[in-house]
């Protein structure tokens, strides 16, 4: 059975792809993507924003009404439009999934990939340039690098590239020497376990 969430993704997809094809009529697709992750930044910094949206307390023309106030003349018409037919809807709470989904698919229009990168501390630009190199020449994409930091991992890096993850860090390489020394002392002690039994 499918869940809020899955619904949520799928009736965001939806959207996306409509908008986007509006977008593209109009020649402004890399516009409206701007306007949405601004949106989206919106979301997650504003906890009265995200909450007017998502909160089932407030009546839906109220909501119009705020989100009007809010948003006309400050975005492109069609963004607008985009989250008062949501609220119509009953969608309003999906607006962080559309303007997601809407990046995913002007990032493939583009050729772009979405490249997760977990590492012990923050990266250089050097570091970037050469991630963003072996992305491109293992995936013919531009990497959008997608950051966040482990304090955990000590040193070196995760990176993850659709379902490929490659693993670098240094809490891995300490967790391999662990298992080859318990399966070396494993080992030695089985032997000298055998000759004590042959000796004895």
């Amino acid at each position: 059975m499918a869940s809020d969430y899955d619904n949520s993704q799928g009736a965001a997809a939806v959207y996306a792809d409509s908008l986007l094809q509006l977008a593209e009529e109009r020649n402004i697709a890399d516009d409206i993507g701007a306007e949405l992750a601004e949106i989206a930044q919106l979301w997650n910094d504003s906890p009265e924003f995200a909450g007017m949206m998502r909160s089932a307390a407030i009546d839906d023309d109220a909501r119009r009404e705020s989100i009007k106030k809010i948003f006309a003349g400050k975005v492109n018409e069609i963004v607008l439009n985009l989250m008062l037919v949501l609220n119509d809807k009953n969608r309003a709470a999906s607006l962080p999934f559309v303007c997601d989904a809407y990046r995913k698919r002007l990032d493939e229009k583009h050729g772009r990939e979405d490249v997760f990168v977990t590492s012990a501390v923050e990266l250089n630009d050097a570091q970037r340039d050469k991630i963003r190199a072996e992305v491109k020449r293992l995936t013919g994409y531009e990497a959008n690098l997608r950051e966040s930091i482990d304090a955990s991992l000590i040193g070196g890096m995760r990176i993850l590239i659709r379902d490929r993850l490659m693993d670098f860090t240094v809490k891995r390489r300490l967790g391999r020497f662990k298992n080859e020394l318990l399966r070396s002392g494993d080992s030695n002690l089985r032997n000298q376990s055998a000759r004590f039994v042959t000796e004895g």
